[in-house]
Protein backbone atom coordinates (compact mmCIF):
# COMPACT_ATOMS: atom_id res chain seq x y z
CA UNK A 1 0.00 0.00 0.00
CA UNK A 2 1.07 3.23 -1.12
CA UNK A 3 -0.10 6.39 1.28
CA UNK A 4 2.30 9.04 -0.34
CA UNK A 5 -0.68 11.66 0.45
CA UNK A 6 -0.23 11.45 4.05
CA UNK A 7 3.74 11.91 4.14
CA UNK A 8 4.69 14.47 6.46
CA UNK A 9 0.98 15.29 7.52
CA UNK A 10 -0.16 12.21 9.55
CA UNK A 11 -1.84 12.80 12.86
CA UNK A 12 -3.34 15.46 14.14
CA UNK A 13 -2.83 18.87 13.11
CA UNK A 14 0.42 21.02 13.27
CA UNK A 15 -0.58 24.25 14.12
CA UNK A 16 -3.33 26.35 13.42
CA UNK A 17 -1.81 27.51 9.59
CA UNK A 18 -2.40 24.01 8.50
CA UNK A 19 -5.79 22.99 10.31
CA UNK A 20 -6.72 19.36 9.36
CA UNK A 21 -10.43 18.84 9.45
CA UNK A 22 -10.37 15.34 9.36
CA UNK A 23 -8.71 11.90 8.23
CA UNK A 24 -8.81 8.73 7.16
CA UNK A 25 -7.44 6.41 8.72
CA UNK A 26 -5.54 3.31 6.68
CA UNK A 27 -5.61 -0.11 9.03
CA UNK A 28 -7.62 1.38 11.92
CA UNK A 29 -7.01 -0.69 15.00
CA UNK A 30 -4.08 -2.40 14.05
CA UNK A 31 -0.35 -1.97 14.40
CA UNK A 32 0.14 -0.49 10.87
CA UNK A 33 -2.51 1.69 11.23
CA UNK A 34 -1.27 5.68 9.87
CA UNK A 35 -3.61 8.28 8.47
CA UNK A 36 -3.82 10.53 5.69
CA UNK A 37 -5.21 14.15 5.92
CA UNK A 38 -8.25 15.78 4.36
CA UNK A 39 -8.29 19.12 4.18
CA UNK A 40 -11.39 19.75 1.85
CA UNK A 41 -11.62 16.90 -0.40
CA UNK A 42 -9.57 13.79 -1.32
CA UNK A 43 -9.32 10.95 -4.21
CA UNK A 44 -8.91 7.68 -3.15
CA UNK A 45 -6.96 5.00 -5.64
CA UNK A 46 -4.37 2.74 -7.27
CA UNK A 47 -3.05 5.73 -9.45
CA UNK A 48 -5.84 8.82 -8.83
CA UNK A 49 -3.93 10.55 -12.26
CA UNK A 50 -4.52 14.17 -11.96
CA UNK A 51 -5.39 14.79 -8.33
CA UNK A 52 -2.24 16.35 -6.54
CA UNK A 53 -0.43 15.37 -3.45
CA UNK A 54 -2.47 17.07 -1.24
CA UNK A 55 -6.05 15.69 -2.21
CA UNK A 56 -4.63 12.26 -2.81
CA UNK A 57 -4.25 9.00 -1.83
CA UNK A 58 -3.18 5.69 -3.08
CA UNK A 59 -3.04 2.10 -2.17
CA UNK A 60 -1.31 -0.22 -4.68
CA UNK A 61 -4.27 -3.24 -4.67
CA UNK A 62 -5.39 -4.13 -8.67
CA UNK A 63 -8.91 -4.79 -7.07
CA UNK A 64 -9.27 -1.20 -6.51
CA UNK A 65 -9.71 1.14 -9.36
CA UNK A 66 -7.43 4.09 -10.56
CA UNK A 67 -10.00 6.34 -9.22
CA UNK A 68 -11.85 3.80 -6.83
CA UNK A 69 -13.95 6.71 -4.81
CA UNK A 70 -13.86 10.59 -3.56
CA UNK A 71 -14.28 12.14 0.14
CA UNK A 72 -15.50 15.74 -0.37
CA UNK A 73 -16.02 18.31 2.97
CA UNK A 74 -18.88 20.34 3.11
CA UNK A 75 -17.95 22.93 5.76
CA UNK A 76 -21.11 25.31 5.65
CA UNK A 77 -23.47 22.11 6.37
CA UNK A 78 -21.26 20.74 8.46
CA UNK A 79 -21.70 17.24 6.55
CA UNK A 80 -18.95 14.55 4.90
CA UNK A 81 -19.88 12.80 1.49
CA UNK A 82 -18.36 9.90 0.00
CA UNK A 83 -19.05 8.66 -3.93
CA UNK A 84 -18.01 5.60 -5.49
CA UNK A 85 -16.30 5.52 -8.79
CA UNK A 86 -14.99 2.16 -8.64
CA UNK A 87 -14.99 -0.76 -10.60
CA UNK A 88 -15.55 -3.24 -8.15
CA UNK A 89 -17.57 -1.45 -5.20
CA UNK A 90 -17.33 0.27 -1.98
CA UNK A 91 -18.90 -0.47 1.18
CA UNK A 92 -19.66 1.80 3.91
CA UNK A 93 -19.99 0.20 7.27
CA UNK A 94 -20.60 -2.96 5.76
CA UNK A 95 -22.79 -1.97 3.28
CA UNK A 96 -22.24 -2.13 -0.28
CA UNK A 97 -23.26 1.35 -1.68
CA UNK A 98 -24.47 2.71 -5.41
CA UNK A 99 -21.99 3.75 -7.51
CA UNK A 100 -21.58 7.95 -8.92
CA UNK A 101 -24.34 8.18 -5.60
CA UNK A 102 -22.66 10.66 -2.68
CA UNK A 103 -23.59 9.35 0.64
CA UNK A 104 -23.15 10.64 4.04
CA UNK A 105 -20.30 9.87 5.79
CA UNK A 106 -20.03 10.07 9.76
CA UNK A 107 -16.74 10.15 11.68
CA UNK A 108 -15.87 6.97 12.98
CA UNK A 109 -17.70 5.36 9.90
CA UNK A 110 -15.53 2.26 7.97
CA UNK A 111 -14.95 2.10 4.22
CA UNK A 112 -13.81 -0.78 2.44
CA UNK A 113 -11.87 -0.97 -0.85
CA UNK A 114 -10.45 -4.36 -2.02
CA UNK A 115 -8.52 -5.77 0.84
CA UNK A 116 -7.97 -2.44 2.43
CA UNK A 117 -10.69 -0.89 5.42
CA UNK A 118 -10.19 2.53 5.89
CA UNK A 119 -11.87 4.73 8.59
CA UNK A 120 -13.33 8.27 8.62
CA UNK A 121 -12.49 10.35 11.62
CA UNK A 122 -13.17 13.78 12.68
CA UNK A 123 -14.66 15.94 15.61
CA UNK A 124 -16.82 17.65 13.07
CA UNK A 125 -19.07 16.50 10.14
CA UNK A 126 -21.60 14.85 12.08
CA UNK A 127 -24.53 17.13 11.62
CA UNK A 128 -28.03 15.51 10.90
CA UNK A 129 -29.03 15.15 7.26
CA UNK A 130 -31.60 18.12 5.50
CA UNK A 131 -34.44 17.39 3.38
CA UNK A 132 -11.92 13.46 -16.50
CA UNK A 133 -8.52 12.62 -15.84
CA UNK A 134 -5.54 11.46 -17.93
CA UNK A 135 -4.98 7.40 -17.19
CA UNK A 136 -2.24 4.95 -17.56
CA UNK A 137 -3.10 2.00 -19.31
CA UNK A 138 -0.21 -0.18 -17.97
CA UNK A 139 -2.26 -2.11 -15.75
CA UNK A 140 -6.00 -2.75 -16.00
CA UNK A 141 -8.32 -3.39 -12.92
CA UNK A 142 -9.06 -6.47 -12.47
CA UNK A 143 -12.67 -7.16 -11.95
CA UNK A 144 -13.54 -8.69 -8.69
CA UNK A 145 -16.52 -11.18 -9.07
CA UNK A 146 -17.60 -13.06 -5.34
CA UNK A 147 -20.70 -15.72 -5.15
CA UNK A 148 -22.82 -15.02 -1.93
CA UNK A 149 -25.86 -15.72 -0.44
CA UNK A 150 -28.59 -12.77 -0.67
CA UNK A 151 -32.29 -12.06 -1.07
CA UNK A 152 -33.21 -10.26 -4.08
CA UNK A 153 -36.49 -8.29 -4.23
CA UNK A 154 -37.53 -6.93 -7.76
CA UNK A 155 -40.62 -4.24 -8.50
CA UNK A 156 -42.06 -4.47 -11.77
CA UNK A 157 -44.55 -1.86 -13.27
CA UNK A 158 -47.88 -3.44 -14.27
CA UNK A 159 -48.73 -3.12 -18.03
CA UNK A 160 -45.75 -1.09 -18.61
CA UNK A 161 -45.32 -2.10 -22.29
CA UNK A 162 -48.79 -0.97 -23.17
CA UNK A 163 -48.15 2.44 -21.24
CA UNK A 164 -44.61 2.82 -22.82
CA UNK A 165 -46.66 2.57 -26.03
CA UNK A 166 -48.87 5.73 -25.41
CA UNK A 167 -46.65 8.04 -24.00
CA UNK A 168 -43.88 10.39 -24.59
CA UNK A 169 -40.47 9.38 -23.83
CA UNK A 170 -39.74 12.38 -21.91
CA UNK A 171 -42.80 12.06 -19.90
CA UNK A 172 -42.30 8.36 -19.10
CA UNK A 173 -38.70 9.19 -18.08
CA UNK A 174 -39.57 11.80 -15.55
CA UNK A 175 -42.86 9.54 -14.17
CA UNK A 176 -40.78 6.65 -13.48
CA UNK A 177 -37.75 8.60 -12.10
CA UNK A 178 -40.22 10.58 -9.64
CA UNK A 179 -41.66 6.88 -8.96
CA UNK A 180 -38.47 5.35 -8.30
CA UNK A 181 -36.78 8.31 -5.83
CA UNK A 182 -39.50 7.47 -3.67
CA UNK A 183 -38.49 3.69 -3.78
CA UNK A 184 -34.84 4.70 -2.92
CA UNK A 185 -35.70 6.31 0.14
CA UNK A 186 -37.78 3.69 1.42
CA UNK A 187 -34.96 1.09 0.20
CA UNK A 188 -32.19 3.45 2.41
CA UNK A 189 -34.42 2.82 5.70
CA UNK A 190 -34.87 -0.90 4.95
CA UNK A 191 -30.83 -1.04 4.70
CA UNK A 192 -31.06 -2.15 1.25
CA UNK A 193 -28.81 -2.05 -1.97
CA UNK A 194 -30.04 -0.89 -5.04
CA UNK A 195 -28.25 -2.72 -7.56
CA UNK A 196 -29.91 -1.84 -11.08
CA UNK A 197 -32.58 -0.33 -13.06
CA UNK A 198 -34.02 -2.46 -15.74
CA UNK A 199 -36.30 -0.52 -17.61
CA UNK A 200 -39.14 -0.47 -15.30
CA UNK A 201 -37.70 -2.72 -12.84
CA UNK A 202 -36.58 -1.72 -9.71
CA UNK A 203 -34.11 -4.55 -8.21
CA UNK A 204 -32.34 -4.36 -4.65
CA UNK A 205 -30.29 -6.95 -2.64
CA UNK A 206 -29.56 -7.55 0.73
CA UNK A 207 -26.41 -9.46 1.27
CA UNK A 208 -26.86 -12.42 4.07
CA UNK A 209 -23.26 -12.56 4.21
CA UNK A 210 -20.32 -9.98 3.81
CA UNK A 211 -16.84 -10.69 2.68
CA UNK A 212 -15.53 -10.84 6.17
CA UNK A 213 -17.17 -13.79 7.15
CA UNK A 214 -19.77 -16.54 5.78
CA UNK A 215 -23.77 -16.67 5.99
CA UNK A 216 -25.34 -17.00 9.10
CA UNK A 217 -28.70 -17.75 10.27
CA UNK A 218 -28.99 -14.68 11.49
CA UNK A 219 -27.43 -12.33 8.93
CA UNK A 220 -30.16 -14.33 6.28
CA UNK A 221 -32.90 -13.80 8.59
CA UNK A 222 -32.05 -9.93 9.31
CA UNK A 223 -31.57 -9.51 5.30
CA UNK A 224 -35.15 -11.41 4.81
CA UNK A 225 -37.15 -9.42 7.23
CA UNK A 226 -35.64 -6.11 5.61
CA UNK A 227 -36.43 -7.33 2.16
CA UNK A 228 -39.83 -8.14 2.94
CA UNK A 229 -40.59 -5.43 4.90
CA UNK A 230 -39.45 -3.38 2.01
CA UNK A 231 -41.62 -4.72 -0.67
CA UNK A 232 -44.40 -4.64 1.66
CA UNK A 233 -43.73 -0.61 2.57
CA UNK A 234 -43.22 -0.60 -1.47
CA UNK A 235 -46.47 -1.93 -2.70
CA UNK A 236 -48.67 -0.14 -0.36
CA UNK A 237 -46.71 3.17 -1.37
CA UNK A 238 -46.69 2.92 -5.13
CA UNK A 239 -50.65 3.35 -5.23
CA UNK A 240 -50.17 6.83 -3.30
CA UNK A 241 -47.32 7.95 -5.05
CA UNK A 242 -48.74 7.43 -8.70
CA UNK A 243 -51.55 8.93 -8.14
CA UNK A 244 -49.89 12.21 -8.70
CA UNK A 245 -48.44 11.30 -11.69
CA UNK A 246 -49.53 11.28 -15.06
CA UNK A 247 -48.55 8.25 -15.57
CA UNK A 248 -51.95 6.19 -16.00
CA UNK A 249 -52.35 2.43 -16.10
CA UNK A 250 -54.38 0.93 -19.32
CA UNK A 251 -57.49 0.92 -17.32
CA UNK A 252 -56.87 5.10 -16.28
CA UNK A 253 -56.07 4.10 -12.89
CA UNK A 254 -52.55 4.87 -11.02
CA UNK A 255 -49.68 3.00 -12.07
CA UNK A 256 -48.96 -0.46 -10.10
CA UNK A 257 -45.78 -2.78 -9.24
CA UNK A 258 -45.43 -6.30 -8.70
CA UNK A 259 -43.08 -7.31 -6.43
CA UNK A 260 -40.90 -11.16 -6.33
CA UNK A 261 -38.40 -11.69 -3.50
CA UNK A 262 -36.09 -14.95 -3.86
CA UNK A 263 -33.03 -16.27 -1.58
CA UNK A 264 -30.02 -17.87 -3.01
CA UNK A 265 -26.79 -17.40 -3.95
CA UNK A 266 -25.76 -14.63 -6.82
CA UNK A 267 -22.68 -13.82 -8.87
CA UNK A 268 -21.81 -10.25 -7.93
CA UNK A 269 -19.80 -7.81 -9.59
CA UNK A 270 -19.85 -4.28 -11.73
CA UNK A 271 -20.58 -4.07 -15.15
CA UNK A 272 -19.41 -1.09 -17.13
CA UNK A 273 -21.69 2.31 -16.89
CA UNK A 274 -23.96 -0.10 -14.73
CA UNK A 275 -24.97 -0.20 -9.94
CA UNK A 276 -23.66 -3.34 -9.06
CA UNK A 277 -24.72 -6.41 -11.23
CA UNK A 278 -26.18 -9.61 -9.28
CA UNK A 279 -26.78 -12.48 -11.91
CA UNK A 280 -28.04 -16.49 -11.12
CA UNK A 281 -30.60 -18.43 -11.45
CA UNK A 282 -31.77 -16.74 -8.16
CA UNK A 283 -32.06 -13.11 -9.42
CA UNK A 284 -34.21 -14.71 -12.65
CA UNK A 285 -36.69 -16.17 -9.99
CA UNK A 286 -37.11 -13.22 -8.40
CA UNK A 287 -37.18 -11.15 -12.08
CA UNK A 288 -40.07 -13.75 -13.00
CA UNK A 289 -42.16 -13.04 -9.71
CA UNK A 290 -42.51 -9.57 -10.06
CA UNK A 291 -43.88 -10.37 -13.36
CA UNK A 292 -46.27 -12.37 -11.93
CA UNK A 293 -47.35 -10.46 -8.93
CA UNK A 294 -50.42 -8.76 -8.22
CA UNK A 295 -52.33 -9.74 -11.81
CA UNK A 296 -54.44 -12.10 -12.36
CA UNK A 297 -55.90 -12.29 -8.38
CA UNK A 298 -52.04 -13.06 -6.97
CA UNK A 299 -51.16 -11.07 -3.97
CA UNK A 300 -48.58 -7.66 -5.05
CA UNK A 301 -45.82 -8.97 -3.03
CA UNK A 302 -44.88 -13.05 -3.67
CA UNK A 303 -41.93 -14.76 -2.16
CA UNK A 304 -39.83 -17.84 -2.32
CA UNK A 305 -40.26 -20.74 0.04
CA UNK A 306 -36.64 -19.88 1.57
CA UNK A 307 -37.91 -16.37 2.29
CA UNK A 308 -40.98 -17.67 4.11
CA UNK A 309 -38.66 -19.76 6.30
CA UNK A 310 -35.95 -16.98 6.78
CA UNK A 311 -38.59 -13.97 7.60
CA UNK A 312 -41.31 -16.29 9.33
CA UNK A 313 -42.79 -15.56 11.74
CA UNK A 314 -42.78 -11.29 11.28
CA UNK A 315 -45.29 -11.15 8.26
CA UNK A 316 -48.84 -12.95 7.45
CA UNK A 317 -48.16 -15.55 4.97
CA UNK A 318 -50.89 -16.89 2.19
CA UNK A 319 -49.91 -20.52 1.25
CA UNK A 320 -49.91 -20.65 -2.49
CA UNK A 321 -49.73 -22.98 -5.92
CA UNK A 322 -46.53 -23.19 -7.08
CA UNK A 323 -46.10 -21.39 -9.90
CA UNK A 324 -44.44 -22.44 -13.33
CA UNK A 325 -41.67 -19.48 -14.26
CA UNK A 326 -41.00 -18.94 -17.73
CA UNK A 327 -37.45 -20.55 -18.65
CA UNK A 328 -37.28 -22.89 -15.24
CA UNK A 329 -38.19 -26.19 -15.59
CA UNK A 330 -38.85 -26.86 -11.75
CA UNK A 331 -41.90 -24.67 -10.53
CA UNK A 332 -41.30 -22.41 -7.80
CA UNK A 333 -42.56 -22.74 -4.54
CA UNK A 334 -44.21 -19.30 -3.36
CA UNK A 335 -46.46 -17.37 -1.04
CA UNK A 336 -47.80 -13.97 -0.28
CA UNK A 337 -46.68 -11.79 2.13
CA UNK A 338 -48.23 -8.91 3.89
CA UNK A 339 -48.37 -7.14 7.81
CA UNK A 340 -49.54 -9.27 10.74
Amino acid sequence: MQDDSAQGRTGTPSGDADPIPATLVIAPDRAEERSAPIYDWLVVGRECAGIDERHRLLIDDLTISRTHLELRLDFALDQAWLTDHSTNGTRLNGQRIERSVPVRIKPGDRVRLGSSELQFRSRRFDMPETSGFTVSTEMKTIRHVTVTEMVMVVGDVMSFSTIAETTDDRVLLENIDRLFAVLRKILARHRGTLTNYAGDAFFATWEAAHETGGTSAAGTSDAAREAVSFAIEAAETVPKIAADLELRDPGGGPLRMGWGVAFGPGAVSLMTGMLVTVLGDTTNVAFRLSGIAGRDGWPDVLVTEAVHRAAAPDFAFTELPAIQVKGRRKPVEVLGAGRL
